[in-house]
């Protein structure tokens, strides 16, 4: 296990991080290339579409295959697009894909996906992942998107969204869709970068990126980054009767560090990531004092994984990798009359998978695998520091194992069947099967019909089952279920010219026993319940065209339709979601990206907040000889005001949203 001894003092870490940056800048050497050269910039930019359509994708099946064989819906962000939008995260790259959307309360960011995004929920319903290997922590079930999330977006080469059930070959926690963060490989950057951001709320960030390709056998990649940010001064109407007049000074500041490596030797490859995040919470969540400093949360990731990936010998191929990972959750809580309360978690876990690909078969690509994991710390505790007062202390240890089995048939040269399922056994529940069919049609090169069933499943957490703060907000719930989820697809894509195509999807989701937070009336307290039945169904447009000297267009339009059990309308649930995303050379090199998003109104837990549409603009300068280059993002261009519904957690009803932010980037080849 990684020892707690792993997680040291904030100012510790930031002290061995400004010094591994000076070491590795001066150990790189000012002869090192940039991240991407001109050569490589100009390849991307002159890329048709026909031939991204042939990228390769890693998640939908857990091996690489076409997108248009792939079983479910994907998109694919590429780097020509991370790099030229300058996204801050995963989460803003994250909501410019058809039927996404991201809801922040100023501390966590979560990922709404066709019509679902449910108050309380952390994220646990879809699966993140780094080059396939699982990122939700084990306590929460929780993945990281915003700032907070394990790694930088800047470390990402490419990001793939599947959308639909994945239990069949992933398990638990893939009910809406996955998140597969391709990383960087040495042989991407073979040099050095140094970034250097400042903006809006006075932050400031520092990067570093190296890597290097030294033969065909091994490869490294190492990054780092540390930023650090006072926020906004906040006004909150709700707070109009305090002392600070509903003003938030100097309350919403973070400051995060994270280091990750990748080694690669053979067919082995070593990676290792380690993270820290502290948000101030500005909106006095938990009925917490408003005004007064003090009430935050840290974040701490840490995982090491050795993976396997054998060649291909008489058509079999064996892939393995054996994994070990630690999550650390503090949150301080300040109340009235100076009470400082303390939320704590801590999970520690280690896990195995093996993975035998068969292509002997004719018109066959069979995989079998297994797939475990020991969770073996499950802590959580709750207790006022001064008067020292304890609300809980528990600790219940979990373990689970699957196996399952896909298989790729491809019937005739247009017709593809993709077959899978999955047995997982969690120590405290009963066996549950998960199955996935997907039938494709290809007429010709340029279009592709999919229609794709699934099932998909959830054990609830430690924290929803067993969190219970001493009778203020929340109880209990032991007794609570896995809930599950049945999906149909049907989606088409059509080759429209040349370097144009066109998509359309219709879908049905249908959740039973779905776990959700409500309000005890007997006791008036919060507490996690299974929810009958609830529905949400869909049509998505959307289409891309990329044309010659770098111009690229992406739009989509999304009409969903969401119910709970009663009939009722689903919570922070949009009807209509519209996306635009362009990107188009200038004068002398320069070059500008834009992506426009909007959204309908959504019903709160006590009304509605208004639809909103946001502009984000990034102009990215020619490279300057010896001087690197500049980048200028400008965060929703026309200041608008906009709100995202709240969970029972706050006494407000929703949440304002960042006006204009302001970002310059210094991007430096070493």
């Amino acid at each position: 296990m990684i020892s707690a001894k792993v997680w040291m003092q904030s100012d510790w870490i930031r002290l061995r991080f400004n010094c591994s940056l000076a070491l590795l800048a001066l150990c790189c050497g000012a002869s090192a290339q940039t991240t991407l050269s001109a050569a490589d910039a100009s390849e991307l930019a002159q890329m048709s579409l026909d031939d991204l359509l042939r990228v390769e994708v890693l998640s939908a099946s857990r091996y690489a295959q076409p997108l248009a064989d792939s079983p479910s819906s994907v998109t694919v962000i590429d780097q020509q697009e991370l790099r030229s939008h300058s996204y801050r995260n995963l989460a803003e790259a994250l909501s410019t894909v058809p039927g996404l959307y991201v809801s922040n309360d100023r501390n966590y960011s979560y990922l709404g996906v066709r019509g679902f995004s449910r108050p309380g929920d952390y994220n646990s319903r879809i699966l993140l992942l780094t080059d396939g290997a699982r990122r939700n922590d084990a306590l929460y079930d929780q993945a990281h998107i915003g700032n907070e999330a394990p790694i930088e977006i800047d470390w990402v080469k490419r990001l793939e969204f599947v959308s639909g059930p994945a239990s069949a070959v992933y398990g638990a926690n893939a009910l809406f869709g996955i998140v597969n963060a391709v990383m960087f490989d040495g042989g991407d950057i073979n040099g050095t970068r140094l970034t250097a951001d400042a903006g809006s709320g006075a932050s400031r960030r520092l990067g570093l990126l190296a890597g290097r390709r030294v033969d065909a056998e091994h490869d490294w990649f190492f990054a780092l980054a540390a930023s650090g940010a006072r926020g906004n001064d906040l006004y909150f109407p709700e707070f109009d009767n305090t002392g600070g007049n509903g003003w938030a000074h100097g309350l919403d500041g973070e400051d995060y560090q994270k280091a990750y490596g990748k080694f690669r030797f053979g067919n082995w490859r070593l990676s290792a990531s380690l993270s820290s995040r502290d948000k101030n919470l500005p909106n006095a969540p938990y009925l917490t004092a408003f005004g007064e400093p003090g009430t935050h949360t840290v974040d701490q990731h840490a995982l090491i994984e050795l993976a396997y990936a054998g060649p291909q010998a008489n058509g079999w191929q064996q892939q393995f990798r054996v994994f070990n990972g630690s999550y650390r959750y503090n949150g301080d809580y300040i109340y009235a009359g100076q009470i400082d309360n303390r939320d704590t978690g801590r999970a520690n876990w280690a896990g195995a998978d093996y993975r035998l690909i068969v292509t002997t078969l004719p018109a066959h690509k069979l995989m079998l695998g297994v797939e475990t994991q020991w969770n073996t710390l499950l802590e959580q505790r709750n207790f006022d520091v001064s008067p020292a007062a304890s609300y809980l202390d528990s600790n219940h240890p979990s373990n689970t194992y699957g196996l399952f089995a896909q298989d790729e048939w491809r019937l005739s040269r247009h017709w593809l069947m993709n077959l899978g399922v999955r047995y997982d056994k969690h120590s405290d529940y009963a066996a549950i099967m998960s199955p996935r069919a997907a039938l494709i049609y290809q007429p010709s090169e340029g279009s592709s019909l999919k229609m794709t069933i699934g099932s998909a499943y959830r054990a609830p957490n430690a924290y929803e089952r067993f969190y219970d703060d001493g009778g203020v907000l929340q109880k209990a719930n032991p007794a609570l279920l896995p809930e599950r989820i049945r999906s149909a697809e049907l989606a088409a894509n059509f080759r429209v010219g040349q370097g144009g195509r066109f998509g359309v999807s219709f879908y049905r989701n249908d959740v039973r026993d779905m776990i959700d937070q409500v309000l005890d009336p007997v006791d008036g307290l919060l507490v996690f319940s299974n929810q009958s039945r609830v529905q949400t169904r869909g049509i998505e447009l959307d289409a891309e065209k990329r044309w010659a000297g770098g111009y690229r267009l992406r739009a989509s339009l999304s009409r969903q339709w969401s119910s709970a059990f009663d009939g009722s309308e689903l919570g922070n649930s949009p009807n209509l979601l519209g996306k635009l995303v362009v990107g188009m050379p200038l004068v002398a090199g320069w070059t500008v990206a834009a992506e426009w998003q909007g959204m309908s109104g959504r019903r709160s837990l006590a009304g509605r907040v208004p639809g909103f549409g946001v502009l984000n603009l990034t102009l990215t300068s020619v490279r300057l000889a010896g001087l690197g280059e500049l980048t200028l993002g400008i965060h929703n261009v026309g200041n608008r005001e906009y709100l995202d519904p709240t969970s029972s957690a706050f006494t407000q009803d929703a949440l304002a949203q960042d006006g204009r932010q302001l970002r310059l980037r210094w991007t430096l080849p070493l």
